[in-house]
């Protein structure tokens, strides 16, 4: 089993942290208790050297014998286990306090050990500075007791961090849990599970990261699908590309390799050399729909003012003789406006719905360029009696190299990509481009400007 370092660091880190504040309040405590022990033993010790030394005072009004005195004080207390030294000017008049042990100054105290055993030694004056009396007690049991303290605190404190230890424990792993989950999540999208999600039940920051995970990995799948899409769409432009291709530059080689490797008549040539032009023309419009395609996805578009009277004029005049040849009239109705748009690129729309419509026409169609304004949207048509669409075919009208009637397109030199382009300008334009159509009546084909 993989170990959770992650867990592991929390967990020791915050156990060595809590059990060294654990520690440190506990030590501190005992220090305290101790020095306040040590405080009230002091305390204790001057009111008992006091008690003497007003004792001493006294009897030496009386009897005037300093050295008797000192004598007789020395050999009672010494019964009461206490150390005394009686000294004048100096000089010292009688004490049972070792020799080895330090005498500290009038005033002033300290600690010594006395037979084996510790001892608080206080110096003070009496009978107004004419001697000094150093008072010692045994404290010893000061330490005894701060050892058994010591003891006594070290025992909670470990039985304390043993509980703390798995309080601690338990907590984090609960804490953890969320965290181990999402790690889970994330495995399992790894191993390919792109449908799994984080449990973001709660309201902690662990659920909004869950949230947070699950929406990044909602918009993953929905950019991966989109990417999926896409190369799917590729890959059948490049099919639909290449089928494309290949035909006219087979029936380009063909007709060269006929002619070169066969006699013809002048007419059979000129027929040849018509052929290959047509093929060659068609490959021309493959390839300048593609860059055109190319450019929008690459620059985008410049935007300017746009004015559809003269829009439609150029488009009705560019492809006025064209019509003519097929025996279809081109009409301009509508209102006229401005707009924002490319207009190089806006040509290039309306010029291939005008050129479908005409294709679709039969001898004695029409077709009218319009342009209108309602409530909600600019709108440019264009509209046709010509052959019609079905319902199916509208769905895929602007699909790459798709055809609804693919052997006229073909003798007509449709490539399959105009309307393809058609939606990609519109798109880029944040328009919308729509079809109404019914077989054997006509087409109409809008461009809803935002």
């Amino acid at each position: 089993m993989k170990r959770n370092r992650f867990f592991e660091k929390t967990y020791f880190l915050t156990l060595i942290l809590f059990l060294l504040l654990l520690n440190a309040c506990v030590f501190s405590l005992a220090l305290y208790t101790h020095n306040r022990s040590y405080e009230s033993a002091q305390q204790v010790c001057r009111s008992e050297q006091l008690v003497i030394i007003k004792a001493f005072e006294r009897d030496f009004e009386i009897s005037g014998d300093a050295a008797s005195l000192a004598f007789s004080y020395e050999s009672f207390y010494s019964k009461e286990g206490l150390f005394l030294q009686f000294a004048e000017n100096g000089s010292v008049l009688q004490t049972n306090i070792p020799g080895d042990v330090s005498i500290p100054e009038a005033g002033t105290h300290c600690t010594a050990e006395i037979e084996g055993k510790k001892h608080l030694l206080i110096s003070e004056t009496m009978c107004d500075g004419a001697f000094v009396l150093t008072f010692a007690k045994d404290i010893s049991y000061l330490d005894e007791d701060l050892r058994q303290l010591s003891i006594s605190f070290g025992l909670v404190s470990g039985l304390a961090s043993a509980v703390l230890a798995l309080c601690l424990y338990i907590v984090l792993r609960k804490l953890y849990k969320p965290l181990r989950k999402l790690r889970e999540t994330t495995k399992a999208i790894s191993m390919g599970d792109f449908s799994a999600r984080a449990d973001d039940r709660g309201k902690d920051e662990f659920a909004e990261l869950a949230k947070d995970f699950n929406a990044m990995s909602d918009t993953i799948n929905g950019q991966m699908e989109e990417l999926k899409t896409t190369a799917q769409q590729k890959q059948t432009m490049l099919d639909n590309l290449g089928h494309e291709m290949r035909t006219p530059l087979t029936s380009i080689y063909g007709s060269a390799e006929y002619a070169f490797r066969h006699g013809q008549s002048e007419e059979e040539r000129m027929q040849t050399l018509l052929d290959i032009m047509s093929e060659s023309k068609r490959l021309q419009k493959i390839s300048k729909v593609l860059l055109d395609s190319a450019f929008i996805r690459e620059n985008g578009i410049s935007a300017g003012k746009i004015s559809t009277g003269g829009l439609l004029v150029k488009i009705r005049d560019i492809f006025v003789l064209r019509a003519a040849e097929k025996h279809v009239e081109i009409y301009i109705e509508g209102e006229n406006f401005v707009f924002d748009g490319d207009e190089t690129l806006i040509e290039i729309l309306i010029s291939n719905l005008t050129e479908n419509a005409i294709r679709a026409c039969r001898e004695g169609g029409k077709v009218v360029l319009g342009a209108e304004i309602s409530e909600d949207a600019k709108t440019l048509y264009i509209r046709d009696n010509g052959i019609g669409m079905t319902e199916e075919q509208i769905l895929h009208i602007t699909e790459p190299f798709y055809r609804t009637d693919k052997a006229r397109s073909r003798k007509e030199g449709g490539t399959g990509l105009g309307l393809a382009l058609c939606k990609r300008i519109a798109d880029a334009h944040g328009a919308q481009l729509a079809f109404v159509s019914e077989p054997g009546i006509g087409t109409t084909a809008y461009v809803r400007l935002p």
